[in-house]
């Protein structure tokens, strides 16, 4: 019954999804975006709430009284320039859904039309939500403390994945994504002529000292059978090719996928800046940002979610690796239990094989009932229980 219905659903799921990736957003300025979601939602007969200027949720109330499950999409897009070649590409230059997020908004909305329309059948609410700013400091913090989650028991959430086939979805037991934490590393030294380095403290080299312990890190301060990741992604320094300047700049990320793991890279990443830059009697000022928690999955809601789809006839893969990039959706199951999966939508034979945050990224468009039918199944199985 749920796969015939979900199956009619994918024309307007497509037309959804083409019509959200012409006009990407970026995070907390998605206003034409929660506008056309709020537009459907109406259409649906589905009454919704506004938070954080940009973000939409909703109650779906069944029969009767009963718990609350949480389904959740993202609806922000990344700062790129569209290379796809799809015929309706961005109209925003400069901006682009290149990590599916219009996808998810699309499944989500499938997912609110199909309970609302049997919401006689079930007991409990769904509470749907799109959220804004997942790809920037995170609107999923934000929404909590503003009572998202109130009453909600359990979560649900799903990440399209072009690396899979279309027509299966990806999941895994406990952690399945990083925390994706950011470092800023400031070095005062004492600039001055390129011919005179002895009369400098020079920052540059020191910055240089650095990067390269960094590298030792992972290799010598973190059990190997542990996954982490050090990476330094930019370092800025001086404009004048015989000048020393008087400060270096440097940017990076470190991941892990707990948080024992990260609390040892904050405190040895900190340890070396400083330590070396008082070798090389220069000032260090360290910032380490955390952004999201690991995000870890929950075995009773995983099963919810596996069981669901094979009910559906829909293919399990199994990961055995979690990934290292980092999803908001952590704060979520970090505060109730939930589930992350992800949704294959590659076609090898249609070249629809570029990874997410690619110019180059599209999807199958008739994987898209499949995420709308295995969230909407997974919450009223989970209603049921």
């Amino acid at each position: 019954m749920f796969e015939n219905l979900s199956e009619k659903l994918q024309p307007e799921l497509s037309e959804i999804y083409r019509y959200l990736h012409t006009i990407p957003e970026l995070s907390f300025c998605e206003y034409k975006t929660s506008e056309y979601i709020g537009n459907k939602l109406t259409e649906y007969g589905i009454e919704f709430n506004v938070l954080l200027g940009t973000g939409i949720y909703a109650d779906i109330k069944g029969n009767n009284s009963g718990k609350t499950v949480l389904l959740r999409a993202d609806i922000d897009a990344l700062p790129i320039d569209e290379k796809s070649g799809v015929d309706f590409k961005s109209k925003h230059k400069g901006c682009m859904h290149a990590c599916g997020h219009d996808a998810h908004t699309s499944c989500l909305l499938g997912a609110a039309k199909l309970l609302n329309a049997i919401r006689d059948r079930f007991n409990g609410t769904v509470r749907i939500v799109f959220q804004p700013g997942e790809e920037g400091d995170g609107g999923a913090l934000p929404m909590i403390n503003n009572g998202i989650l109130n009453g909600v028991s359990a979560a649900f959430a799903l990440h399209v994945e072009p690396l899979e086939e279309a027509g299966n979805i990806q999941v895994k037991y406990g952690s399945i994504m990083a925390s994706p934490d950011e470092f800023e590393i400031t070095i005062t030294g004492k600039g001055g002529h390129g011919a005179y380095p002895h009369t400098c403290i020079d920052p540059i080299l020191t910055a240089a000292m650095i990067v390269n312990a960094y590298q030792t890190v992972v290799s010598r301060n973190i059990d190997p059978m542990v996954p982490a990741a050090v990476s330094v992604c930019s370092i800025k320094a001086g404009n004048c090719p015989n000048v020393i300047p008087d400060s270096a700049y440097i940017t990076g990320t470190a991941r892990s996928l707990d948080n024992e793991t990260r609390e040892k890279l904050e405190y040895t990443l900190e340890k070396i800046a400083k330590n070396t830059s008082e070798s090389m009697g220069a000032d260090c000022e360290f910032n380490f940002k955390k952004l999201f928690p690991p995000l870890i999955n929950d075995k009773k809601i995983t099963d919810i979610t596996v069981n669901a789809a094979r009910k559906l006839g829909i293919g399990v893969v199994w990961l055995e690796r979690a990934s290292m990039a980092g999803d908001d959706f952590a704060y979520f199951s970090q505060n109730v239990p939930g589930t992350y999966f992800k949704l294959g939508v590659g076609n090898k034979k249609r070249g629809i094989i570029h990874p997410i945050h690619s110019p180059e990224f599209r999807i199958e468009e008739s994987a898209l009932h499949i995420g709308s039918a295995v969230l909407a199944k997974s919450a009223l199985d989970y209603l049921a229980l």
